[in-house]
């Protein structure tokens, strides 16, 4: 058996080359050539694989090491009885703490204060539900938008305590958080979910957030609404033509970063392990691998407050410790954006580990009130809390 596969994706050689022929390379170097002969493909987000790659070629099985599939063309797949494996939700967590990262450094700007704001998480699969969890531990109100979810909830009552609400009514929220796959058929089709009439219908100091599918949104819209009045906040994590993504649209928005969001060693091992389950399961094979590497055990995390005083303030501070968003986006920006600085800054985060791997210490707090009522939220976020110091 031979298995083509992406080098960059977590344990790839430990878990499959006791099963075959294993050539390993580049995501975006993955071509026609290289798969004629394959029986397995294993990829990433960069690698689009349809017809143009796969026809005439022997693969039977392809594997993303990822949560969404649009970079698949699924109906052809389905066609020619190619099996296809993906790992949905196993990046989850980690997107949800790129967004509670992200506004924690619109908060340590001064730009945003969660205090009385309204916030609209539309999606809610597998990140938006977390992220809805997150925000409501928080003490934050949150409105939800899917109607899928919803149909379901009014038939078998399981989200019956959650305030769905109408695509209007969310895009009037002070944040919106967009969390849906990319779809571009049937009644709820997210291909430009925010076109150009909801994009202008945005309220003025509203942030938007889309760490899901850059097609969610129409990119030319929305930097024709930033250019004629720059007023809203947009945290932007996926875009349209990625990796050639628009160099005015990131001068323009709050924060932006390459497509990391979902990117951590934690998310990164699941999608392995589901992935490698699948297969194991397709083929009727033995497992030969003992198991992906275990994960380094957790580590203390000083952070100064630094004046940061108490409240939302002093877990903005955390969260910048643990994921420290400004620093990747001032990296994309330092540079033309393309694929060479989207792999270089994923290379260079690709340590990052999720807020459970670390144990808090902060200094410049006291104790009493404020310090329990900080500890109670960042160990409800998955920290664990060591103690003042």
């Amino acid at each position: 058996m031979k298995i083509v596969a992406d080098e960059n994706i977590v344990a790839v050689a430990d878990l499959y080359r006791g099963h075959g022929e294993l050539q390993l390379m580049p995501g975006r170097a993955i071509s026609r050539e290289q798969v004629r002969d394959a029986d397995v493909l294993l990829v990433r987000s960069i690698t689009r694989v349809d017809r143009a790659l796969l026809e005439g070629s022997r693969v039977r099985f392809v594997a993303t090491a990822t949560s969404g599939t649009d970079h698949l063309d699924l109906p052809w797949l389905a066609q020619q009885g190619i099996a296809v494996a993906e790992a949905a939700g196993s990046n989850a967590n980690a997107v949800v703490e790129y967004c509670l990262a992200s506004l924690a450094e619109l908060m340590l700007r001064g730009d945003l204060t969660l205090h009385g704001r309204s916030v609209a998480i539309i999606g809610f699969g597998q990140v938006g539900s977390r992220f809805y969890t997150a925000l409501r531990t928080l003490g934050i109100e949150v409105l939800v938008c899917d109607p899928f979810v919803e149909m379901e909830s009014r038939r078998d009552g399981r989200h019956s305590r959650v305030p769905f609400c109408s695509m209007d009514e969310a895009l009037q929220a002070s944040i919106i958080s967009l969390h849906t796959p990319l779809t571009r058929e049937g009644p709820h089709s997210t291909w430009h979910l925010l076109d150009k009439t909801r994009i202008d219908s945005l309220p003025a100091g509203s942030v938007l957030i889309n760490a899901a599918r850059g097609g969610v949104v129409c990119n030319a819209s929305l930097l024709a609404r930033l250019q004629r009045r720059n007023d809203l906040q947009c945290i932007l994590d996926v875009w349209e033509n990625e990796p050639d993504i628009s160099s005015a649209l990131l001068q323009h928005v709050a924060l932006g970063t390459p497509h990391i969001a979902g990117y951590s060693v934690e998310a990164k091992a699941s999608a392995s392990e589901r992935n490698y389950r699948d297969f194991l399961q397709y083929f009727a094979l033995p497992d030969a691998c003992a198991a992906i590497p275990a994960a380094a055990e957790r580590v203390t995390l000083t952070v100064d407050l630094g004046g940061a005083g108490t409240g939302e303030l002093a877990l903005a501070r955390c969260l910048r410790a643990a994921l420290p968003v400004l620093q990747i986006d001032q990296e994309l920006r330092a540079s033309e954006p393309g694929a060479a600085v989207f792999d270089a800054i994923r290379k260079r985060i690709s340590e990052r580990r999720e807020f459970a791997h670390y144990t808090l210490q902060v200094a410049g707090l006291e104790e009493g009130r404020d310090n329990a009522a900080l500890a109670s939220q960042v160990t409800a976020l998955g920290f664990q809390w060591g103690s003042a110091v």
